[in-house]
């Protein structure tokens, strides 16, 4: 009996071993599969216990501000992309991350263009920095500057819905209406579903409809 009773006790221990020895690798996959359920308290809580094993990670930390936004806690997500550019300033993903967080998360796009002209410096081919970019350029009302950038981002991925439709907003912000018409079309050509190019689209014949005295300053746009 008492042998069983320590075969059995050493059986529970080799049981345990495991958890009490995952990799940072194994809690980031768990982080992940948290983020993709939409569960980003506990993502950012598993990329948490990563961190604390790899804590010259940028991947982990970025990966815990992706978490961490979705939540509105912004000055935190910022925090943890900070984290990531004090141990790789060239790391582009990082500074791109921290842009879109100063730009869509705290409206600081003056900052957030810096960021993402610096992450265009070390990799000018970088797509969600030139859609960045433009997002932020449009919010000031650089609307030149902003189609610019999203021409950038439509010649490097002609078929991402996104980058169509937002060259498509600036254009019809310009009232170039055709123009704006032929970007919604080819964005609802890739994905006939995308609810922002469906708007848009309507948006943009309800303009050409109007008389010109009334389409001074027409429907919104989103990007």
């Amino acid at each position: 009996m008492k042998a069983a009773i320590i075969t059995f006790f050493g059986l529970a221990m080799m049981l345990l071993a495991p958890a009490e020895c995952q990799s940072a690798q194994s809690y980031s996959d768990q982080a992940y599969s948290y983020f993709l359920s939409g569960n980003y308290e506990l993502a950012a809580s598993t990329y948490d216990r990563a961190i604390q094993l790899e804590p010259n990670s940028t991947a982990l930390w970025n990966n815990k501000g992706r978490a961490l936004a979705p939540l509105q806690r912004i000055d935190q997500a910022i925090y943890c992309f900070d984290r990531s550019i004090a141990i790789n300033p060239d790391d582009p993903e990082s500074l791109n991350l921290k842009a879109i967080a100063l730009s869509q998360g705290l409206k600081m796009d003056d900052q957030a263009i810096l960021l993402f002209d610096r992450a265009l410096a070390i990799n000018s081919s970088y797509f969600d920095a030139w859609n960045g970019k433009g997002m932020a350029l449009a919010n000031l009302g650089d609307t030149a500057g902003a189609l610019q950038c999203f021409e950038n981002a439509v010649q490097m991925r002609p078929k991402d819905p996104q980058a169509w439709n937002n060259k498509g907003v600036v254009l019809l912000k310009m009232q170039r209406y055709e123009e704006a018409l032929g970007c919604f079309n080819q964005a609802l050509s890739i994905d006939s579903h995308n609810e922002a190019a469906l708007q848009n689209k309507e948006s943009t014949l309800q303009a050409m409809k109007e008389p010109a005295t009334l389409r001074l300053g027409s429907s919104a746009a989103s990007l």
